[in-house]
């Protein structure tokens, strides 16, 4: 394509581009070689610039001063370069048409999203104000409703505060009555109470002994082999527990404070002994008693309860009592430093209530224990009453007792005196429930060879 053949194309290039095309044309040398205003090309013979040359129409687009500095290039030379700027501008054009067509379709698409976005904000706003307008009548509703039930509360609080006053009112009246009625019952009971102790006495006075019959009080109730035993009498029988030897030594409390002249009978009808401690407060108390405490056994009394038979100030047993006396045992369990300890507070318990027994009878302790087993193999040395007075076990043998002191037949069920209740066990075997020791270092003194007596 030569310039003459597309000079209608000049048009597409735009008129600020000239000036610029032909000054970079002006600053090529031929060859190649680029020059500046400082640096001139040398000097070449002037060549006449032929109208040839100027064909492609330069005479319009540059100044007779301006063609004089372009130098002379061969005219295809000059022609290819053009129609390369010509390329290069057409594709620059191009560019620039397709950057717009991007631009106004990009602002095309902008203003259909800016449209489409205030339609949302249209509808968004008509929603948000359906929906305060909704808010605003269900807030009406709302607030219609806690009016209701405000009314409707205060309502009810007045009704079931009537309904208070009115219960309160009846339980006044109600507490009234209850409190007549119960005078009225008082009233009623103290009267059915006085028929009941009228029957009482009447049936208490056909129990009692006439009038005439005194009990005998005696400084020495022991006359002509007869006991004379008076109602300062306090009965010990069964396993000695503490309960038991609580409710003795009370008794000889109360009757030594009554009358400190005449004697207190500790009345043993059978007796296997008990607790050690126990058998030490019954002991207690009655070396402390200024009125002299006698022992009576009737029929058997062994281990603890022969220990106090002995050491009594003054003891008394039929012919055919029997009198056992025998070691303490223990019912201590642990591993073997616990049974050594037990061991040793069943040495000192044993030193302590037979060593005073051996001595009474002239005989060393060891000597005491090796006639028990020399005497039973068990260990139990038990003697009937004249035998046991050799032994002084006990002081006298009486060949009766009167019992003036007992002008009432006893109302108690149990005749032990408060001691355990007699029960069988599942082999139909009876036998009696022990206590535990309450004392940590205490032990049973007691005969038990059937396993009558056994320990919960």
């Amino acid at each position: 394509m030569n310039f003459h053949q597309n000079s209608s194309q000049k048009s597409r290039v735009p008129a600020a581009l000239v000036p610029a095309v032909f000054a970079r044309a002006a600053l090529v040398l031929p060859g190649g070689a680029l020059f500046t205003e400082k640096e001139q090309p040398p000097a070449q013979p002037e060549a006449p610039i032929s109208e040839e040359t100027l064909s492609f129409d330069a005479k319009t687009l540059v100044s007779t001063d301006f063609a004089a500095f372009v130098p002379a290039k061969p005219p295809k030379q000059a022609e290819a370069e053009l129609n390369a700027l010509y390329e290069e501008t057409g594709k620059i054009i191009l560019e620039k048409n397709l950057i717009e067509s991007r631009i106004a379709l990009a602002l095309a698409e902008n203003e259909k999203a800016h449209v489409s976005w205030q339609f949302d904000k249209m509808q968004l706003d008509a929603d948000r104000a359906d929906r305060a307008a909704k808010l605003t009548e269900e807030l009406a509703g709302i607030d219609e409703e806690r009016v209701e039930l405000e009314r409707r509360f205060a309502l009810e609080t007045a009704r079931g505060n009537a309904a208070i006053r009115e219960k309160q009112q009846r339980l006044t009246a109600l507490e009234l009555e209850s409190r007549e009625l119960q005078n009225e019952i008082a009233d009623e009971s103290m009267r059915a109470a006085a028929k009941v102790a009228a029957a009482d006495s009447r049936d208490r006075l056909a129990k009692v002994a006439p009038a005439a019959v005194k009990s005998k009080y005696l400084k020495d109730p022991f006359v002509d082999g007869t006991l004379y035993i008076s109602d300062r009498r306090v009965t010990l029988n069964g396993a000695i527990d503490e309960e038991l030897a609580k409710s003795v030594c009370e008794q000889i409390y109360f009757f030594n404070n009554q009358n400190a002249e005449y004697p207190i009978f500790l009345v043993i009808d059978n007796s296997p002994g008990g607790s050690v401690s126990a058998g030490y407060q019954i002991q207690q108390a009655m070396k402390s008693s200024k009125a002299p405490v006698y022992v009576v056994v009737k029929s058997f009394a062994a281990s603890m309860a022969a220990v106090i038979t002995t050491m009594s100030e003054r003891s008394f047993c039929f012919e055919n009592t029997q009198i056992l006396h025998h070691q303490i045992s223990t019912g201590v369990q642990g591993n073997l430093t616990v049974l050594r300890e037990g061991v040793a507070e069943g040495e000192k318990w044993y030193q302590r209530f037979m060593a005073p027994v051996a001595d009474k009878m002239g005989i060393t302790l060891e000597e005491f224990t090796r006639q028990m087993y020399a005497h039973n193999s068990d260990g139990d040395w038990v003697e009937i009453g004249p035998r046991a007075v050799e032994l002084k076990w006990v002081d006298n043998i009486v060949t009766r007792v009167e019992e003036s002191g007992v002008i009432a037949l006893s109302e108690k069920k149990n005749p032990q005196n408060g001691a355990p209740a007699e029960q069988t066990d599942a082999q139909g075997r009876r036998y009696v429930e022990l206590p535990p020791l309450s004392n940590p270092f205490d032990f049973w003194a007691i005969y038990d060879k059937n396993n009558y007596y056994r320990v919960r």
